[in-house]
């Protein structure tokens, strides 16, 4: 599915005369959002300042866009903000 969906972007971008690089290693992944609508899981990242971005822009709903492109301390420190986060949208706060 995410060949399919890379090789219609590609065609899609070539049509329109856009450059662009293909990514080898990426530095991002979609994990599962704990909700079925991922947005709602993203909002409540966003108030704990965490930057995700929902999936479904990717053709991948429920799931939801992280990068991993900082320092491992950033990430490290964003622990407690994706805990509180899951607490918030399960009902726990």
């Amino acid at each position: 599915r995410v060949h399919l969906a890379l090789a219609a972007q590609r065609q899609v971008l070539d049509g329109a005369g856009i450059e662009y690089v293909l990514p080898r290693g990426a530095f991002y992944f979609f994990p599962k959002s704990p909700v079925p609508d991922e947005r709602v899981f993203v909002d409540a990242l966003l108030q704990e300042r965490v930057l995700a971005v929902p999936g479904r822009g990717f053709g991948l709903p429920g799931y939801f866009r992280l990068a991993f492109c900082v320092d491992g301390a950033v990430i490290r420190n964003s622990a407690d903000g994706f805990k509180r986060a899951v607490e918030k949208v399960k009902g726990g706060n």
